[in-house]
């Protein structure tokens, strides 16, 4: 069954649009529900390093951190690279390459483990081709802990793909004001995720949105 070719971006972009959800700086709020917004929105975001060879379906806004936050602008686009590598890993259906930006120390709010994750992962893979996610996310917390720096990211947004033998696009996974919780081990990994627990990816199991 033959599908329409996917575009994929070909040059560096410092700029983004996103099809979710425009979130305003938020510090504490918790995710209550889904919330997704079909609109396109003002790009207001930190640089966003290369995006080359990411496809157009892809979309990814970093919203300035708050003053309060001592962070540069590099340091910002850091973090945003992070969630390149793993668009990168995903759209390739790459697991180890995937799996290499979680932490071995990688827990979420239901105690899973970065084993956990690969398997969710491997699912979604096996089922789906044509992936891509949207996030559209402030930085909400910038510290030291145990030596690491750890930053944690408040994210609306979605994955999504055609599952195998058809051709429409379906949302796999969404959520709405999760928190992606990040440390810095020589390379920004995912460490976890912190918020209100919500209905996940992977029926029949404990499930969890993977990528927090």
């Amino acid at each position: 069954m033959s599908r329409k070719p996917r575009r994929f971006i070909t040059e560096p972009l410092t700029n983004s649009r996103t099809t979710v959800e425009y979130l305003k700086a938020c510090g504490t709020a918790t995710g209550v529900g889904i919330a997704l917004l079909s609109v396109f929105c003002p790009a207001i975001a930190a640089p966003l390093g290369d995006r080359s060879g990411l496809s157009e379906d892809y979309s990814m806004t970093l919203h300035p951190a708050p003053a309060t936050i001592d962070i540069s602008a590099e340091q910002q686009n850091d973090i945003a690279k992070f969630f390149h590598r793993a668009e990168r890993a995903i759209e390739a259906e790459d697991l180890d390459s995937l799996m290499v930006l979680y932490s071995e120390r990688y827990t979420n709010l239901k105690n899973k483990n970065k084993e956990f994750a690969r398997g969710i992962w491997t699912k979604i893979f096996a089922n789906f081709d044509d992936l891509s996610s949207r996030h559209s996310m402030t930085l909400i917390n910038y510290h030291d802990q145990d030596g690491h720096k750890v930053a944690v990211t408040e994210c609306s947004g979605l994955l999504t793909g055609t599952p195998n033998g058809e051709n429409a696009r379906i949302t796999i996974d969404s959520w709405d004001k999760q928190r992606h919780v990040l440390v810095n081990e020589d390379s920004w990994k995912l460490l976890g995720n912190a918020g209100k627990a919500e209905k996940r990816y992977g029926a029949g199991d404990a499930k969890t949105h993977p990528l927090f």
